[in-house]
């Protein structure tokens, strides 16, 4: 005998969504909890220095950042986002036949387009690089 109940039948349509995401928040809590007992708990001079991201930490020492440093991250969004758009187009690509190619083509020649300006005007040289504050005295 089958029940026609609607709350039994969107439990049984999203308890693997709900499972899913109980599993996720414990693997985290898990993963957290390693990092923190098992990491390096050293205090060297370089444990606070900015590394990759740039954040830092509220004790360092202040360092600046020149502008390509962000214009570099920026760049690299750009164009990764870009990848995701031509990602999707070649997943789809035997059902967008030679009207999706022509579109695709376009749009890689836009990119193209923008990164030889960028190139061109030097945006993508490094001229200075990031060096910490001057300290008054």
């Amino acid at each position: 005998m089958t029940t026609n109940n609607p709350v039994t039948s969107n439990f049984d349509q999203l308890w693997p969504i709900a499972s899913y995401f109980v599993i996720l928040v414990l693997l985290l809590v898990a993963m957290m909890a390693l990092a923190m007992f098992l990491g390096p708990k050293t205090r060297r001079r370089h444990t606070h220095t900015p590394y990759e991201s740039g954040i830092i930490a509220v004790d360092a020492p202040k360092t600046r950042f020149t502008n390509h440093f962000f214009l570099y991250a920026i760049f690299f969004v750009i164009f990764d986002l870009e990848t995701i758009f031509l990602f999707a187009w070649v997943i789809a690509f035997d059902e967008s036949g030679m009207a999706g190619f022509i579109e695709a083509s376009i749009f890689i020649t836009i990119l193209l387009a923008a990164l030889i300006y960028l190139w061109r005007i030097g945006a993508l040289e490094l001229i200075h690089k990031h060096r910490p504050a001057r300290v008054r005295q």
